[in-house]
Protein backbone atom coordinates (compact mmCIF):
# COMPACT_ATOMS: atom_id res chain seq x y z
CA UNK A 1 0.00 0.00 0.00
CA UNK A 2 1.54 3.33 -1.07
CA UNK A 3 1.50 6.55 0.95
CA UNK A 4 -1.51 8.02 -0.89
CA UNK A 5 -3.71 4.97 -0.39
CA UNK A 6 -2.50 4.61 3.18
CA UNK A 7 -3.41 8.22 3.97
CA UNK A 8 -6.84 7.87 2.40
CA UNK A 9 -7.46 4.62 4.27
CA UNK A 10 -6.36 6.15 7.58
CA UNK A 11 -8.66 9.16 7.28
CA UNK A 12 -11.53 7.15 5.80
CA UNK A 13 -11.52 4.61 8.63
CA UNK A 14 -11.60 7.44 11.17
CA UNK A 15 -14.42 9.14 9.29
CA UNK A 16 -16.48 5.95 9.24
CA UNK A 17 -16.06 5.56 12.98
CA UNK A 18 -17.29 9.10 13.68
CA UNK A 19 -20.13 8.74 11.18
CA UNK A 20 -21.38 5.50 12.74
CA UNK A 21 -20.95 6.77 16.30
CA UNK A 22 -22.87 10.01 15.89
CA UNK A 23 -25.48 8.40 13.64
CA UNK A 24 -26.08 5.87 16.41
CA UNK A 25 -26.36 8.67 18.96
CA UNK A 26 -28.91 10.42 16.75
CA UNK A 27 -30.94 7.24 16.28
CA UNK A 28 -30.92 6.58 20.03
CA UNK A 29 -32.01 10.16 20.68
CA UNK A 30 -34.81 9.72 18.15
CA UNK A 31 -35.93 6.56 19.92
CA UNK A 32 -35.97 8.38 23.27
CA UNK A 33 -38.09 11.22 21.88
CA UNK A 34 -40.51 8.77 20.28
CA UNK A 35 -40.76 6.74 23.48
CA UNK A 36 -41.53 9.86 25.51
CA UNK A 37 -44.20 10.86 23.01
CA UNK A 38 -45.87 7.43 22.99
CA UNK A 39 -45.60 6.66 26.70
CA UNK A 40 -46.83 10.02 27.97
CA UNK A 41 -49.06 10.72 24.96
CA UNK A 42 -47.70 14.23 24.50
CA UNK A 43 -46.93 16.31 21.43
CA UNK A 44 -43.82 18.45 21.45
CA UNK A 45 -41.19 19.88 19.12
CA UNK A 46 -37.53 18.93 19.35
CA UNK A 47 -34.46 18.64 17.14
CA UNK A 48 -31.91 16.04 16.06
CA UNK A 49 -29.24 18.06 14.26
CA UNK A 50 -27.14 18.73 17.38
CA UNK A 51 -25.35 15.35 17.51
CA UNK A 52 -24.77 15.29 13.75
CA UNK A 53 -23.21 18.74 13.62
CA UNK A 54 -21.25 17.78 16.72
CA UNK A 55 -19.93 14.74 14.87
CA UNK A 56 -18.73 16.91 11.98
CA UNK A 57 -16.96 19.21 14.42
CA UNK A 58 -15.42 16.32 16.37
CA UNK A 59 -14.08 14.66 13.22
CA UNK A 60 -12.57 17.92 11.96
CA UNK A 61 -10.83 18.73 15.24
CA UNK A 62 -9.73 15.24 16.25
CA UNK A 63 -8.76 14.32 12.69
CA UNK A 64 -6.36 17.21 12.31
CA UNK A 65 -4.82 16.81 15.74
CA UNK A 66 -4.43 13.02 15.82
CA UNK A 67 -4.26 11.88 12.18
CA UNK A 68 -1.96 14.59 10.86
CA UNK A 69 1.24 13.49 12.67
CA UNK A 70 0.39 9.82 12.14
CA UNK A 71 -0.05 10.25 8.39
CA UNK A 72 3.21 12.19 8.06
CA UNK A 73 4.97 9.57 10.14
CA UNK A 74 3.72 6.85 7.80
CA UNK A 75 5.25 8.56 4.77
CA UNK A 76 2.55 10.92 3.56
CA UNK A 77 3.29 14.52 2.65
CA UNK A 78 1.52 17.47 4.21
CA UNK A 79 -0.03 18.42 0.89
CA UNK A 80 -1.33 14.91 0.27
CA UNK A 81 -2.77 14.69 3.78
CA UNK A 82 -4.59 18.00 3.39
CA UNK A 83 -6.06 17.03 0.02
CA UNK A 84 -7.28 13.71 1.39
CA UNK A 85 -8.57 15.25 4.60
CA UNK A 86 -10.52 17.97 2.78
CA UNK A 87 -12.11 15.48 0.39
CA UNK A 88 -13.05 12.89 3.01
CA UNK A 89 -14.30 15.62 5.36
CA UNK A 90 -16.64 16.78 2.61
CA UNK A 91 -17.96 13.23 2.27
CA UNK A 92 -18.36 13.13 6.04
CA UNK A 93 -20.65 16.16 5.84
CA UNK A 94 -22.61 14.73 2.91
CA UNK A 95 -23.07 11.36 4.62
CA UNK A 96 -24.01 12.87 7.96
CA UNK A 97 -26.54 15.32 6.56
CA UNK A 98 -28.06 12.69 4.26
CA UNK A 99 -28.63 10.30 7.17
CA UNK A 100 -30.08 13.14 9.24
CA UNK A 101 -32.52 14.17 6.53
CA UNK A 102 -33.61 10.60 5.83
CA UNK A 103 -34.51 10.33 9.52
CA UNK A 104 -36.34 13.65 9.30
CA UNK A 105 -38.22 12.46 6.21
CA UNK A 106 -39.38 9.27 7.92
CA UNK A 107 -40.47 11.21 11.00
CA UNK A 108 -42.31 13.73 8.81
CA UNK A 109 -44.19 10.98 6.97
CA UNK A 110 -45.17 9.35 10.26
CA UNK A 111 -46.32 12.71 11.61
CA UNK A 112 -48.38 13.45 8.49
CA UNK A 113 -49.99 10.01 8.75
CA UNK A 114 -51.08 10.82 12.30
CA UNK A 115 -48.95 8.11 13.92
CA UNK A 116 -46.52 10.49 15.55
CA UNK A 117 -47.14 13.48 17.80
CA UNK A 118 -43.51 14.55 18.08
CA UNK A 119 -42.38 17.24 15.64
CA UNK A 120 -38.72 17.52 14.70
CA UNK A 121 -37.50 21.03 13.95
CA UNK A 122 -35.24 21.62 10.96
CA UNK A 123 -33.28 24.73 10.06
CA UNK A 124 -35.00 24.59 6.68
CA UNK A 125 -38.16 25.89 8.34
CA UNK A 126 -36.53 29.30 8.28
CA UNK A 127 -36.91 29.04 4.51
CA UNK A 128 -40.36 27.46 4.35
CA UNK A 129 -42.80 26.15 6.94
CA UNK A 130 -44.01 23.59 4.40
CA UNK A 131 -41.78 20.53 4.29
CA UNK A 132 -39.49 20.54 1.25
CA UNK A 133 -37.02 17.67 1.30
CA UNK A 134 -34.48 19.03 -1.20
CA UNK A 135 -34.50 22.58 0.17
CA UNK A 136 -34.19 21.36 3.75
CA UNK A 137 -31.40 18.98 2.72
CA UNK A 138 -29.49 21.75 0.94
CA UNK A 139 -29.73 24.15 3.88
CA UNK A 140 -28.58 21.47 6.33
CA UNK A 141 -25.73 20.59 3.97
CA UNK A 142 -24.53 24.19 3.76
CA UNK A 143 -24.70 24.58 7.54
CA UNK A 144 -22.78 21.32 7.84
CA UNK A 145 -20.05 22.73 5.60
CA UNK A 146 -20.04 25.89 7.72
CA UNK A 147 -19.48 23.82 10.87
CA UNK A 148 -16.72 21.92 9.09
CA UNK A 149 -15.03 25.08 7.83
CA UNK A 150 -15.08 26.82 11.19
CA UNK A 151 -13.86 23.69 12.97
CA UNK A 152 -10.95 23.15 10.60
CA UNK A 153 -9.97 26.83 10.54
CA UNK A 154 -10.02 27.22 14.32
CA UNK A 155 -8.13 23.96 14.81
CA UNK A 156 -5.41 25.01 12.36
CA UNK A 157 -5.12 28.37 14.13
CA UNK A 158 -4.77 26.46 17.39
CA UNK A 159 -2.03 24.25 15.93
CA UNK A 160 -0.10 27.15 14.44
CA UNK A 161 -0.47 29.65 17.28
CA UNK A 162 -0.32 27.36 20.28
CA UNK A 163 -2.78 27.12 23.13
CA UNK A 164 -1.88 30.38 24.88
CA UNK A 165 -1.80 32.64 21.82
CA UNK A 166 -4.90 31.01 20.38
CA UNK A 167 -6.92 31.55 23.55
CA UNK A 168 -5.78 35.17 23.78
CA UNK A 169 -6.81 35.79 20.19
CA UNK A 170 -10.04 33.80 20.51
CA UNK A 171 -11.29 35.51 23.65
CA UNK A 172 -10.14 38.90 22.37
CA UNK A 173 -12.14 38.55 19.18
CA UNK A 174 -15.03 37.07 21.16
CA UNK A 175 -15.08 40.11 23.43
CA UNK A 176 -15.04 42.51 20.49
CA UNK A 177 -17.86 40.65 18.74
CA UNK A 178 -19.89 40.50 21.95
CA UNK A 179 -19.56 44.25 22.52
CA UNK A 180 -20.43 44.96 18.89
CA UNK A 181 -23.46 42.70 19.17
CA UNK A 182 -24.68 44.23 22.44
CA UNK A 183 -24.13 47.85 21.44
CA UNK A 184 -25.53 47.57 17.91
CA UNK A 185 -29.10 48.04 16.75
CA UNK A 186 -30.42 44.48 16.67
CA UNK A 187 -33.78 45.49 15.24
CA UNK A 188 -32.15 46.36 11.91
CA UNK A 189 -30.32 43.03 11.88
CA UNK A 190 -33.50 41.09 12.65
CA UNK A 191 -35.41 43.00 9.98
CA UNK A 192 -32.70 42.25 7.43
CA UNK A 193 -32.64 38.57 8.36
CA UNK A 194 -36.40 38.23 7.93
CA UNK A 195 -36.27 39.66 4.41
CA UNK A 196 -33.42 37.63 2.92
CA UNK A 197 -33.73 34.37 1.01
CA UNK A 198 -32.58 31.75 3.51
CA UNK A 199 -31.70 29.29 0.74
CA UNK A 200 -29.35 31.79 -0.89
CA UNK A 201 -27.98 32.87 2.49
CA UNK A 202 -27.18 29.28 3.43
CA UNK A 203 -25.46 28.77 0.07
CA UNK A 204 -23.30 31.84 0.68
CA UNK A 205 -22.37 30.51 4.11
CA UNK A 206 -21.43 27.18 2.57
CA UNK A 207 -19.22 28.91 0.00
CA UNK A 208 -17.57 31.01 2.71
CA UNK A 209 -16.88 27.86 4.70
CA UNK A 210 -14.88 26.45 1.80
CA UNK A 211 -13.01 29.73 1.68
CA UNK A 212 -12.03 29.17 5.31
CA UNK A 213 -10.99 25.60 4.54
CA UNK A 214 -8.82 26.67 1.61
CA UNK A 215 -7.21 29.32 3.80
CA UNK A 216 -5.87 26.55 6.01
CA UNK A 217 -3.97 25.00 3.08
CA UNK A 218 -1.03 27.46 3.10
CA UNK A 219 -1.14 27.54 6.91
CA UNK A 220 -0.59 23.77 7.15
CA UNK A 221 1.82 23.23 4.25
CA UNK A 222 4.83 23.68 6.54
CA UNK A 223 3.14 23.10 9.88
CA UNK A 224 5.06 21.25 12.62
CA UNK A 225 4.02 17.74 13.59
CA UNK A 226 3.38 18.78 17.18
CA UNK A 227 1.26 21.67 18.35
CA UNK A 228 3.19 24.78 19.27
CA UNK A 229 1.80 24.86 22.78
CA UNK A 230 3.25 21.45 23.58
CA UNK A 231 6.80 22.58 22.88
CA UNK A 232 6.62 25.74 24.95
Amino acid sequence: MNAVKGTNRLILDDMRWYLMLFSLITLMLTAVYLAVGFIFDVAFTTQLFGPMYGGICAFAVAGLITLYPVAIGLGSTRIQFLKSFYLISAWMVVGTITILNVIYLIMHLLHEAGWLGVTFYQLGRLHSTHYQFLSYLWIDLMIGFLVLGLSIFLTVCWIRLGMRNFLILFFGLGLILTLAFVLSDLSALVKWFTTINILVFATVLGALSWGLILCTYPMMKNAPLTMKGRRE
